[in-house]
């Protein structure tokens, strides 16, 4: 499907259109402050913050009811679940909007991070957007700002073969595409925004926009810390499945200044970079 590429230097507005952003937690410490209050400071735009706790036991339970009080868009749940897709699936249940966000419970939003994602949705063609996404940045425990990661525009054949360019805290997704394609898939324990993008990507368009959306926290207990082998496999598990897709038999391309050339600087040279991306906290 094709891929689109806009500029944003500031958001745009478009006040009648809101969204869901859901969250799956467990045990998510001292992070799940800032997660929530960045979420609620998107304002108006944020319809409903679907948290789906899977029976913390640190404390986010009490977090969560005290901040429910605060902000009447917070819905959340808690209770035993099959891991994270499981967590996500529980979620997308209660979306109402065309389109959510996900936002893990230890990274956040920036200021206006998500009007700029709606901004970029194309006039008339909400429903054939499977995805929009920005650029991000990595930060660590306390918050600091490790770098800023511009994202090249989308190609789904670079996606399958070298480079996750869609980042999930910096990224909403159609909400019925994500359904028709039977939403997170529950036996991967770390790579399901992968495999959530390629069958999107073979579904509708993926716009980019130049905006810096969210943070991407790194930290010690973060699955990208901890799993790499889990991260490994799942990988050319989800290669070879989507290997032998019709979508991936035809050559996606990039935008640039010919539209007939595809975006080869987008590239990464090795798939380090890939393994070394920031995945699903």
């Amino acid at each position: 499907m094709p891929a689109v590429e806009t500029k944003s230097d500031a958001p745009e507005s478009r006040p009648t259109v809101t969204l869901c952003v859901i969250t799956p937690c467990f045990n998510p410490g001292r992070f799940l402050i800032p997660c929530l209050e960045s979420v609620a400071a998107q304002g108006d735009l944020v319809s409903k913050h679907i948290v789906t706790d899977g029976g913390s036991t640190d404390g986010a339970v009490e977090v969560l009811e005290r901040f429910g009080k605060l902000n009447p868009r917070l819905v959340w749940s808690s209770g035993a679940d099959r891991g994270q897709a499981d967590a996500l699936n529980q979620a997308l249940t209660h979306v109402h909007t065309a389109f959510f966000g996900w936002m893990n419970a230890d990274d956040v939003y920036m200021t206006g991070g998500l009007a700029a994602l709606m901004a970029a949705i194309p006039q008339g063609c909400a429903g054939e957007t499977a995805i929009v996404y920005g650029d991000y940045q990595c930060i660590d425990q306390e918050g600091g700002i490790l770098r800023s990661r511009r994202q090249p525009s989308f190609s789904r054949f670079d996606c399958l073969y070298g480079y996750l360019t869609v980042q999930n805290v910096a990224a909403i997704f159609n909400a019925s595409i994500t359904r028709h394609t039977s939403g997170f898939e529950s036996s991967l324990r770390f790579a399901m925004d992968y495999d959530l993008v390629l069958r999107l990507a073979g579904q509708g368009a993926v716009v980019h926009t130049r905006a810096f959306v969210g943070q991407f926290r790194l930290h010690q207990a973060a699955k990208t810390s901890r799993m790499q082998d889990v991260c490994r496999a799942e990988t050319l598990a989800i290669r070879l499945k989507h290997s032998r897709t019709p979508a991936s038999r035809k050559r996606s391309f990039g935008t640039s200044s010919n539209p007939f050339c595809p975006n080869i600087a987008s590239r990464p040279k090795t798939l380090k970079s890939f393994f070394n991306r920031s995945g699903s906290s």
